[in-house]
């Protein structure tokens, strides 16, 4: 297999599973609260990475600071 297409077929991947898990949130009626302390992730923060599961302040203790929409350890 072609090491690109190795690369991109597991983003995509990645990307779903973000994607599973948003659903899942949105579910169980959490989607929009901070994984690690249950505050709101800003509506901003949403629009811009619909996925993302941590508020700014563990995003960045998680990250390093970085805006990639992970949550690390969580």
């Amino acid at each position: 297999m072609d090491e690109h297409y190795e690369s991109e077929l597991a983003q995509s991947t990645r990307v779903l599973d973000d994607v599973d898990r948003a659903l899942e949130r949105l579910s169980a009626g959490t989607y929009g609260s901070c994984e690690a302390c249950d505050a709101p992730i800003l509506g901003a923060d949403l629009v811009a990475d619909p996925t993302r599961r941590v508020c700014e302040q563990h995003l960045a203790l998680s990250s390093g600071g970085s805006d990639d929409g992970s949550a690390g350890a969580y």
